[in-house]
């Protein structure tokens, strides 16, 4: 019983510094995206902005501002290209926060960004067709909804490697914990013990 308890502390333990280190990995990422967006906007390149505005979007960890403080950078650039009539960063702003929103699963807590990004991809859709004969607005803004509504982006792969890394981690633990010794089956309980770690690490550090 003592040395399943002990195996089990351990395992937690490397479990929560691969957790741990995921966190900084992903904050960190988070933090450079919004920093080359910055540094792209200051230099004129709308597009390169949006584009690591929204991977700072994607970059999801606990306590990271980084992802907020990428949808509020990327719902300013979009207002501002608007505003001045340019609709196609406009748009690309937009469409980066419903990409984004969907991405990584989070539609429940940014519902509200997801409506206004649907809105605005229409909206933007009919300004943009304005003055086509061929392409009324009305057509435009009609194909741009079900665009919308036929987007349906399948689960990251993250998530499947995360859940296969805990079946590993969990299964090689139960099964390490209950052989005594280091033989070659506890060996190998621990050896998927440890790879089911580091599946859920790749996991949380990956897109």
């Amino acid at each position: 019983m003592k040395t399943a308890l002990r195996w089990g502390g351990v395992a937690a333990l490397v479990v929560a510094c691969a957790l741990a280190v995921a966190v900084v990995h992903v904050t960190h990422r988070g933090e450079s995206s919004i920093a080359a967006s910055e540094k792209a906007l200051a230099a004129g390149d709308v597009a390169g902005a949006i584009a690591w505005a929204r991977d700072a979007a994607m970059s999801r960890a606990p306590g990271s501002p980084y992802p907020a403080a990428a949808y509020a950078r990327l719902e300013g650039i979009a207002a501002h290209a608007e505003e001045h009539g340019d609709f196609d960063h406009a748009t690309m702003a937009w469409r980066a926060i419903w990409t984004a929103v969907h991405a990584t699963r989070s539609e429940e807590l940014e519902q509200a960004r997801l409506d206004d990004a649907a809105r605005a991809l229409v909206r933007l859709a009919a300004k943009t067709c304005e003055g086509n004969q061929s392409r009324p607005p009305a057509t435009c803004a009609a194909a741009a909804k079900a665009s919308l509504i036929e987007t349906s982006l399948p689960a990251l792969p993250r998530f499947h490697w995360l859940a296969l890394g805990a079946v590993g981690f969990f299964v090689g633990g139960a099964t390490a914990a209950r052989g005594r010794g280091m033989g070659r089956q506890r060996f190998l309980s621990l050896a998927v013990a440890v790879v089911g770690v580091g599946l859920a690490a790749l996991a949380l550090v990956t897109r």
